[in-house]
């Protein structure tokens, strides 16, 4: 093999094993959380208990998301899409399959409400994602900021609260 055959091979392998990053934001227009839409309730049947945060990471090796074969519960919130699915997204090359940013959104939405004592949902809500790949096909991370305004459902609309 000639110089130049090798240095063209060592600069696709170099190009190959790069990483790249990537942000998004999103706003979900008159959502309360991903699925639940806030027209049904009127202003006296919800109280807004305050701004909350919540953030989450997940990172991948060989499409698996790590710890390997963990049977760690995932943090969920009911109504919202992307749960489930921990054992299955942790496995080597098909986790892919049941991993990913929705299951990171549920862990940082989850995180927000837990901030707020007595929250039921949110109001208002930001996604911010970034993506960072190190190594294509091999390793990758998935971090999620969820931002919004925690409220609480009144149980009684006429409640003097």
């Amino acid at each position: 093999m000639n110089n130049k055959a090798i240095l063209a091979v060592v600069g696709l392998a170099v190009i190959g094993l790069t990483g790249c990053t990537s942000i998004s934001k999103t706003y979900p227009i008159n959502r309360v959380s991903s699925g639940v839409e806030i027209m049904p309730l009127n202003r006296n049947e919800y109280k807004v208990l305050g701004d909350t945060k919540g953030e989450a990471c997940a990172k991948y090796f060989l499409g698996g998301k790590l710890p390997w074969f963990s049977g760690v519960p995932t943090k969920t919130v009911s109504g919202v899409e992307g749960g489930g699915g921990s054992f299955l997204a942790s496995l080597p090359i098909i986790g892919t399959f049941f991993g990913g940013q929705p299951q990171v959104i549920q862990e940082a939405t989850y995180e927000a409400l837990e901030k707020v004592p007595g929250a039921d949902a949110l109001l208002s809500v930001r996604v911010r994602t970034l993506k960072k790949t190190s190594v294509p096909l091999f390793y990758r991370e998935e971090c999620v900021t969820v931002q919004g305004k925690a409220f609480s459902i009144r149980t009684d609309a006429g409640s003097a609260e």
